[in-house]
């Protein structure tokens, strides 16, 4: 029976139970959309908020990378003021050098050339450090060890040491010597040559 009869009326109840249904299926469908609706409102707001982490985080990465490209641009710099400084120190260590130097080179030469004897001739003189290099020619032996005589009683000059001396290949009757003469300190040569004075 499709209907019921109640006092004598007649109620169909089929279209209300078809509305009720359509509400429910609207009703079920409107909260599938609002869970859906939230859902992507989460996800969305989720993404936004890892892409906006994301970007920080990228920002500060880039930050930190200049800051250390600073850094290096800084200690490189830092380094190149180290290495002039060291160069600007040897220069002026090089100058004090040669300007305290001077002077005693000058003295050395002038010495030799006061020391030299007759008929010798240095053709060769090198300073290695405290001591000279001289190479020479002289007439004979004789005035070889007056040569070395000559430079043993300079007050700025050691006892000097005759390395060889041979007849000269293009002047038999001359006399190649090679000898080495220390260089004193200008303590030392202040002070009085003992030896000296007693064999003169």
């Amino acid at each position: 029976m499709r209907g019921r009869e109640l006092l004598g009326i007649s109620i169909n109840l089929l279209p209300w139970r078809a509305r009720q249904r359509e509400r429910r299926n609207r009703l079920f469908l409107s909260i599938i959309l609002a869970c859906g609706l939230l859902g992507a409102g989460i996800g969305w707001g989720r993404a936004m908020l890892v892409g906006y982490q994301l970007d920080n985080e990228q920002t500060r990465l880039t930050h930190i990378r200049n800051r250390m490209t600073q850094l290096q641009e800084d200690i490189a710099s830092v380094q190149s003021l180290q290495a002039r400084r060291e160069q600007l120190q040897e220069r002026i260590a090089l100058i004090r050098t040669l300007e305290f130097s001077r002077p005693r080179t000058v003295m050395i030469y002038n010495a030799l050339t006061d020391a030299l004897a007759e008929g010798v001739y240095f053709d060769r003189v090198v300073r290695q450090d405290a001591r000279l290099e001289i190479s020479g020619v002289a007439r004979s032996n004789r005035q070889v060890s007056d040569q070395m005589r000559r430079l043993a009683g300079n007050r700025i000059f050691g006892e000097p040491q005759l390395r060889d001396i041979r007849a000269d290949e293009d002047a038999p009757q001359t006399r190649r010597f090679n000898l080495t003469l220390p260089v004193r300190g200008e303590d030392e040569g202040d002070q009085p040559r003992q030896a000296s004075g007693a064999s003169s």
